[in-house]
């Protein structure tokens, strides 16, 4: 555990260590002069610039509102000439709609006839230009329609208020209103342009292949949705060299993103691993406790029975002796297998190899299990086949049958439960196959019940038999220091084949 504590530690100081020594180095390593002013001018002129752009579009649209904003009828002679010469001096209008407040009919509509009609506000967009006019503030809406733009506006003068409408071809409304103040805010310094977002193509003032490689930011029109205005630096050597800085400050970037997640990726790996192993001690203790506390009740309650001498015969004498037998030997189990696992993980366990005959070996075990199988009503079968002896510990062989036999005990099926143990030879290998036709195991579980503490612990199997989840990695662990190996073959709900494997001599 303290192996593991301090390889978490470094581990997360190496995370830790490497973000903060690469923010030291970045900072304490000078600017060039170019890279400065880029800076610079993103952080200081910007926004001014961009927000200079806006207020031009918001200036030119309050202008042609002023015009038309006057206690006139709409459908008046006076207000068609006023209008008239409003297209005619500004070709990016298209037209011009007049809508009543109230019910967005239209009263009046000037402009090119190109059998399109003026969408008129819905009633959302109505109330809120309305609300702004009562605050005495008049906002302007713009509404994306393709290559044009429809600006909605509320009037402020006039007993009845309406609405009005100007469809403005966006790209004409860019050239012709704001190219010039591009050009003189630009000053042969910056690349401005307009984007399209809607069409994916760029309404530019600068060059295009300019463009193409300055580094812009953008930021939305106010009154051309779809519409943003971008601002970059003319001076390409300058941009190369924020790109050579830009790709090395990634590639550094991605290396720390990829040291940092391994770290993490083996950092959590470890903790759930020791919270696992944590989680499956606890759990051991509780099983371990339950199993323990079982036999030692009926040892006590038994043996004060008979201490009291409260027994009606001697059959009952000898049931309740028998009982007091059979905890002892099981409680004896328990201990010993604690026992054995406790001298594995500290490397204590001693074995002695000798010439064993498997054979003989598994009828004392078979034999021992008798009672067992007696009263939960299980037959075992043997069929012992021709093989050799192999060198091997013969209590730990023995070990390791007992547990396979008694998981078979414990799994088994209540009715027609049958259990079968067969032994043989299979080319340099001697082979002891212990199958039952018990619940079985699922598939997702049969690669971890050899972890030590394991316990499928879902559905009711949990309760069917208890268990302190070592008897399988025992298992595991003398068939590796005899140098074989022990394989499963289940199917849930049909029981389950365990194949011990030795090599011969």
């Amino acid at each position: 555990m303290r192996k593991i504590v301090i390889q978490i530690t470094i581990v997360l100081l190496l995370i830790a260590a490497l973000p903060i020594s690469y923010l030291f180095v970045k900072q304490a390593t000078d600017l060039s002069e170019s890279e400065a002013m880029v800076q610079r001018v993103y952080e200081q002129q910007l926004e001014t610039i961009l927000f200079t752009i806006n207020q031009n579009s918001e200036n030119i649209i309050y202008s042609w509102i002023n015009r038309i904003d006057i206690p006139i009828e709409q459908q008046s002679g006076i207000m068609e000439s006023i209008v008239s010469r409003l297209l005619q001096n500004n070709s990016a209008i298209s037209q011009i709609a007049f809508f009543d407040i109230d019910t967005g009919v239209e009263t009046a509509i000037f402009g090119s006839s190109d059998n399109r009609e003026v969408t008129p506000p819905d009633r959302i967009l109505t109330r809120k230009l309305v609300s702004f006019i009562e605050q005495n503030y008049q906002r302007i809406e713009g509404v994306n329609e393709g290559e044009y733009t429809l600006l909605y506006f509320v009037f402020r003068t006039g007993e009845n208020s309406c609405i009005g409408a100007f469809r403005v071809h966006s790209e004409t409304f860019i050239d012709e209103n704001l190219g010039a103040g591009i050009q003189q805010i630009s000053q042969d310094k910056f690349q401005i342009s307009i984007v399209d977002t809607t069409a994916i193509q760029l309404s530019d003032q600068s060059d295009e292949n300019l463009t193409r490689e300055a580094a812009f930011q953008y930021s939305e029109m106010w009154y051309f949705p779809g519409y943003r205005a971008g601002i970059g630096l003319q001076t390409s050597t300058i941009t190369e060299l924020v790109k050579i800085r830009s790709q090395r400050d990634v590639y550094i970037f991605w290396f720390l993103v990829i040291v940092v997640f391994m770290g993490l990726v083996f950092a959590i790996s470890t903790i759930r691993r020791e919270m696992r192993l944590a989680e499956l001690k606890s759990e051991f203790v509780s099983n371990v406790s339950h199993e323990i506390r079982t036999p030692l009740a009926l040892i006590s309650m038994y043996a004060e029975t008979l201490l009291m001498k409260r027994i009606k015969s001697n059959e009952k004498a000898d049931e309740y002796l028998n009982v007091i037998v059979n905890e002892t030997a099981r409680l004896g189990t328990i201990v010993n297998r604690i026992l054995s696992f406790s001298k594995m993980e500290g490397n204590k366990r001693e074995y002695h190899f000798e010439e064993v005959n498997i054979n003989e070996l598994v009828d004392v075990v078979v034999g021992n299990f008798q009672t067992q199988f007696e009263s939960n009503k299980v037959k075992c079968y043997v069929n012992p086949g021709k093989i050799s002896k192999i060198a091997a510990d013969k209590d730990a062989v023995s070990e390791v049958i007992i547990n396979l036999i008694d998981n078979a005990l414990k799994y088994s099926n209540s009715d027609n439960s049958i259990i079968e143990v067969r032994t043989g030879e299979k080319g340099n290998t001697v082979y002891i196959e212990i199958e039952d036709n018990g619940i079985g195991i699922q598939a997702k579980h049969q690669k971890l019940i050899f972890d030590k503490f394991y316990r499928v612990t879902q559905g009711s199997l949990a309760h069917k038999a208890k268990g302190s989840g070592l008897g399988l990695n025992i298992v595991q662990q003398i068939m590796k220091q005899h140098k074989g190996e022990i394989k499963v073959k289940s199917e849930y709900g049909k029981g389950s084949v365990f194949t011990l494997i030795f090599k011969k001599n």
